[in-house]
């Protein structure tokens, strides 16, 4: 009977996971660091297709050489796209910026002084991914610094959200 249990289980596991993996990110968002929380890294957005390809250009550029004490070369972050901003990380100290997804505007930055901390961290550089988080009142990214910090911001200011740990940090 456990056998066949087991069985039936799998086979529901199996079915439900591939149902989920077919939707992909919601109307061109990517509210996650895999486009959906089923990190399906697929958009159902047509607009790209073979016959444009080779007619796409650069809508706009973001530079990121003021975003610490050096260029940064390696950027390697999965950018956040929430009803038309861009968040992400960038620069060397892993600053959080929002960007105008249409114009490449700054809309806000947020950069944390660890000091010592930071500088001496065994994760410099690092940093690829932020998470969205969102219900009727409130919009917030999160993301964990180099010195292992994990900050709070408001979506919509960039501002610490002061009721997350202490004034919108919590120490890992």
């Amino acid at each position: 009977m456990t056998n066949i249990l087991m069985r039936m289980l799998l086979v529901l596991c199996l079915f439900s996971s591939s149902v989920f993996a077919q939707y992909g990110a919601p109307d061109g968002q990517w509210p996650t660091y895999g486009g959906d929380l089923g990190h399906t890294r697929y958009s159902a957005l047509d607009q790209i297709d073979a016959g444009n390809f080779s007619d796409l250009e650069v809508a706009w550029r973001f530079k990121t050489d003021n975003l610490g004490p050096a260029p940064e070369y390696r950027f390697q972050a999965t950018p956040l796209m929430v009803d038309g901003i861009i968040y992400t990380t960038a620069g060397s100290r892993r600053a959080v910026v929002a960007l105008d997804a249409e114009t490449g505007e700054l809309l806000w930055k947020y950069s944390m002084n660890e000091g010592e901390r930071g500088a001496f961290a065994p994760r410099q550089l690092s940093g690829r991914g932020l998470a969205f988080w969102q219900n009727e009142d409130e919009s917030t990214v999160i993301y964990v610094t180099p010195g292992y910090q994990m900050v709070a911001l408001n979506a919509d200011s960039g501002l610490p959200v002061e009721t997350f740990g202490n004034n919108g940090v919590v120490d890992l």
